[in-house]
């Protein structure tokens, strides 16, 4: 990802060497519609509320137990494709359904066991993962400000359903978590305008609102009351 960042920055003189005087796509802002694709880049992790028995453990353990529960980023990545429909001069409704790759995890430290085994881990920490593919539905409201040339200003807001479609391990020894979400979207970009294209570096973030805490009956879930997803995002979108 960085890598097509650094060369179409590299190749934006050279491109615009190539257009004889003006602006590069002509009036390709007042398009009805729009068509594309995207390619991303994500850091993601779970906001949580402990429960109230995690709370008392924590009033009467001692010192030395070192009891913490901690949410940890993960990476991931994101393909989607991009639909766009305007709606007056500076808005626009943007459909931008895809799939992503989402790494997050819960680190679980002091009285606690390892998935599978009735002894205590080794280092007394026990990590868990929950690597998931998402289908997504991206509804967004999208405001452009004044074309300057070749570059534009905008800014994204919107919801994004999204349901599971694979990864994540079914197993009540481990965390488990729902697997649809909702999440609440915004976030700032660049349109950048060549002879042949369009290109456009959007960071995004993502915050959800669904409760994903899926009751288990095990010293994970016990300890979680609420658990919503967090995610940031750089969107490269091709137009």
């Amino acid at each position: 990802m960085a890598l097509a960042v650094v060369l179409a920055t590299v190749a934006q003189p050279t491109f615009a060497q190539r257009t004889i005087k003006g602006e590069n796509l002509q009036g390709y802002e007042s398009r009805q519609f729009r068509w594309g694709f995207s390619l991303a880049m994500n850091t993601s992790w779970y906001q949580l509320e402990h429960s109230n028995s995690y709370v008392d453990r924590l009033k009467t353990a001692d010192l030395s137990d070192d009891i913490s529960m901690n949410a940890k980023m993960g990476i991931g990545f994101n393909v989607n494709f991009i639909g766009s429909y305007r709606l007056s001069p500076d808005f626009l409704i943007r459909l931008q359904p895809g799939v992503g790759y989402y790494s997050r995890s819960i680190e679980y430290k002091g009285d606690v066991t390892a998935p599978g085994t009735t002894e205590p881990s080794e280092d007394g920490a026990v990590l868990q993962e929950i690597n998931t593919f998402a289908g997504e539905f991206p509804v967004l409201l999208k405001y452009e400000s004044l074309r300057r040339k070749n570059t534009q200003m905008y800014f994204i807001a919107g919801v994004k359903p999204s349901v599971v479609v694979g990864g994540q391990k079914k197993d009540n020894e481990i965390l488990q978590v729902g697997t649809t979400d909702f999440s609440v979207d915004f976030g700032v970009g660049l349109d950048m305008f060549y002879p042949f294209f369009k290109f456009a570096p959007e960071l995004r973030f993502s915050r959800g609102i669904t409760n994903l805490h899926k009751p288990v009956d095990n010293n994970f879930n016990n300890s979680i009351q609420r658990m919503s997803s967090n995610t940031i995002t750089l969107y490269l979108n091709f137009e």
